[in-house]
């Protein structure tokens, strides 16, 4: 029962007996309501080639102080309920509706509890029960990606380092990775501060390895009010253009029915832990504070969308050139 419960829910830990070479982080993203407080906080695990080679983690990424923070736990103190986003590593929760954290090392101490309201899950139909659609079902990928609060407002507040930043009134969004290592290269975008506050975007595309071969593929969303688009590499889209010059990525996806254009302005950010075979070994450069432009357009020229975010999170990797075309 909990294989098939995992598939239709991928919010849900998906580890449960895995024994090595795997990772699985959760990553939520508050902005507080005058937007100026950025934070991102990934809470997850991390297993090398044994259970002994392993632990769990809560990294926390604040644009405003420009800092990065990793606190390592062991593998133990890792919990996670078999029928719903509920995780527990040491005294720090992570759910659907909130978290509550006591994060204590020799560089900072980050505590604090926020809830989460008005919450609008990604939708789920029965052959595509995440973003990654039909490939949800593929066995042996190296990493699969899921999107679980499209959008939430927020209540609470979290103190850092003896200040304290109140939340109430802002907003923010859940996604996750999980699987043996993030792709050798990839470019990921998202946004859900727009002028319209109900707007939420997400883009990804990646080198996607299969057996003994590769492939490009993505997976895109924007959801404008009521309205909602996939644009994804199983749906009949298409990304025609992808460029990238000095961290600018202009990008055009086709769909039989409208047009997405969207440019990226990556800002500096900080260096993140990432998994390679489980272990948390690679560095990523990941930005909160990105600037991304959008414009949607249907087959007769009506313009569905247009509108810019100054507080898109934003990587991308190394070897990116690859994706290029």
């Amino acid at each position: 029962m909990y294989f098939i419960k995992r598939l239709y829910n991928p919010e849900i830990f998906q580890g449960r007996y895995k024994r090595k070479n795997y990772f699985e982080g959760w990553y939520y993203k508050l902005i507080d309501e005058p937007r100026q407080e950025v934070i991102a906080i990934i809470p997850g695990l991390a297993i090398g080639s044994s259970p002994s080679d392993g632990h769990s983690f809560v990294q926390v990424i604040n644009s405003t102080r420009g800092s990065v923070h990793y606190f390592e736990y062991p593998l133990s103190a890792f919990y996670a309920a078999k029928d719903r986003l509920y995780i527990r590593i040491g005294d720090n929760e992570f759910s659907r509706g909130g978290i509550k954290l006591q994060l204590n090392n020799q560089e900072t101490a980050i505590q604090g509890e926020i809830d989460f309201f008005d919450i609008v899950p990604f939708p789920k139909r029965l052959l595509a029960p995440g973003i990654m659609g039909p490939y949800s079902f593929v066995p042996w990928m190296e990493c699969y990606h899921g999107v679980v609060n499209i959008h939430h407002k927020l209540k609470g507040n979290i103190v850092v380092a003896g200040d304290d930043v109140p939340f109430d009134g802002g907003e923010g969004y859940i996604e996750k990775d999980w699987g043996r290592s993030f792709p050798e290269a990839w470019i990921w975008i998202q946004a859900n501060h727009f002028d319209d506050k109900d707007t939420s975007f997400m883009f990804s595309i990646a080198k996607i390895p299969w057996f003994k071969r590769a492939f490009i593929g993505f997976i895109s969303f924007l959801k404008i009010g009521d309205r909602f688009y996939i644009l994804a590499t199983y749906n009949n889209s298409k990304v025609s253009k992808i460029e990238l010059k000095d961290k600018l990525v202009q990008g055009i996806i086709d769909n039989p029915e409208y047009t997405l254009y969207f440019e990226a302005t990556y800002q500096p950010g900080s260096m993140l832990k990432a998994p390679k075979n489980g272990i948390m070994e690679r560095q990523v450069e990941e930005s909160i504070s990105s600037h991304v432009k959008l414009l949607m357009y249907d087959r007769k020229g009506n313009v569905i969308f247009e509108g810019s975010s100054p507080h898109a999170g934003m990587e991308i990797s190394e070897k990116a050139e690859i994706l290029l075309g």
